[in-house]
């Protein structure tokens, strides 16, 4: 058995590779929709509806994958995730008739991402010391805005030359290389010990409630960052920015934020789940001044923006589930399904609201609305940082 300083970094990289095969499905479609409707017509509302489909099939996943990690083992799940998403990856890649397979991979996509988080966050409480906890919770929430890199990278490097098939084939193979990794740095029986219903750890009333308002803080902030990752690249064109460089720019937007998620969860380290809250809070609300700069008819202001609404107000997933498994301690994977619940519902709603609105309401005002939205999450997250948190439950 792996000692746990041992296993630390290691553990790190595989919950962060499994994470990232969660998030390609959707980042590539929102970055590659409009070479794919040159194949596959589908009008503007499609990448919407697909988006809500992928996250809303990892919202219902997350309600079993808490039960599903302790019963099946944190090995077992998180391999099961990975073919899952090598599944969907290949099926957008290789099986697309017509514009409803989109949503059908997409939703296989989705169920990848609801298995992949408990597992991944239940593998770093396990193996990384408690000093090192949020730096890492950072490092494998960077693996999201990671995923949105790759995805707007595929755009100039694959999409632009060989077609928007290669991005999806490849990274069906990146999560396959994935999988042969964790299974063969992860013995069979190595991490099994959460095996079968006994060592489940339900929820107490006080932590419930406390993870209620927390999810009311992510299902909003999703909401915006998930509007702003499906519809940057189509607006960024529509204000006259040439596809390859749309594309680069949500590249650039998913680096800052990994750098972001990397740097607070180290000062996180160092200081208490309190400064994480306020710092959560502070980040969704410059998130939201820089959709309302998105919103100004203007090449530079929509740049500007756009690298703050997802470099910094794309940064507090990592402290959230860093916080949420300091309250939760051996509760952390039920803890964490309660969580994403919000974090899938506004990453689907969010996106699917715009793409409806898309047609109906002028686009200054949508992105005006986005950016309030943005803004009310960093107020309960405010409100949420001067609670008291729940007593930690008892194996």
């Amino acid at each position: 058995m792996m000692r746990r300083r041992e296993s630390g970094s290691r553990a790190v990289v595989l919950a962060a590779g499994a994470t990232i095969t969660g998030g390609l499905p959707v980042f590539l479609l929102g970055a590659l929709f409009v070479q794919i409707q040159r194949d596959v017509p589908a009008p503007q509302w499609v990448l919407g509806a697909a988006v809500a489909s992928y996250w809303g099939a990892a919202a219902v996943m997350s309600l079993l994958a808490g039960r599903l990690v302790s019963w099946s083992g944190i090995r077992s799940a998180t391999l099961l995730g990975l073919v899952v998403g090598a599944l969907s990856l290949a099926g957008a890649a290789f099986l697309v008739p017509s514009w409803a397979w989109l949503l059908v991979w997409a939703g296989v996509g989705g169920v990848s991402n609801g298995i992949s988080h408990p597992a991944a966050n239940q593998l770093i409480n396990l193996r990384v010391r408690r000093g090192m906890l949020a730096t890492a919770f950072g490092i494998k929430q960077s693996a999201i805005p990671f995923s949105a890199f790759l995805a707007g990278l595929a755009v100039p490097a694959l999409a632009l030359t060989l077609g928007w098939h290669w991005g999806f084939g490849l990274a069906s193979l990146f999560a396959l290389a994935v999988g042969v990794l964790f299974w063969w740095s992860v013995p069979r029986g190595e991490l099994s010990r959460h095996r079968r219903g006994g060592s489940h750890v339900p929820l107490t009333p006080a932590l419930m409630k406390y993870l209620l308002l927390m999810t009311s803080v992510t299902t909003l902030s999703a909401a915006a960052t998930g509007a702003v990752t499906a519809y940057a690249v189509i607006t960024g064109i529509e204000r006259g920015l040439p596809l390859a460089w749309a594309g680069i720019l949500l590249s650039v937007g998913g680096l800052l934020s990994v750098t972001v998620r990397v740097i607070v969860g180290r000062i996180a380290d160092r200081a208490n789940s309190k400064f994480a809250l306020a710092t959560v809070a502070t980040m969704m609300c410059v998130g939201g001044v820089g959709v309302l700069l998105m919103a100004v008819d203007t090449q530079w202001t929509f740049v500007v923006g756009m690298l703050l609404a997802l470099g910094i107000g794309w940064g507090w997933p990592g402290l959230t589930h860093f916080v949420v498994s300091r309250v939760a301690g051996p509760a952390t994977p039920s803890a964490t399904g309660i969580m994403q619940i919000g974090t899938y519902v506004g990453s689907g709603a969010g996106p699917l609201a715009f793409g409806l609105l898309y047609a109906a309401v002028p686009e200054v005002a949508l992105w005006i609305i986005v950016g309030a939205v943005q803004i009310v999450a960093g107020y309960i997250a405010v409100v949420l940082a001067r609670t008291t948190p729940p007593p930690v439950p008892v194996a």
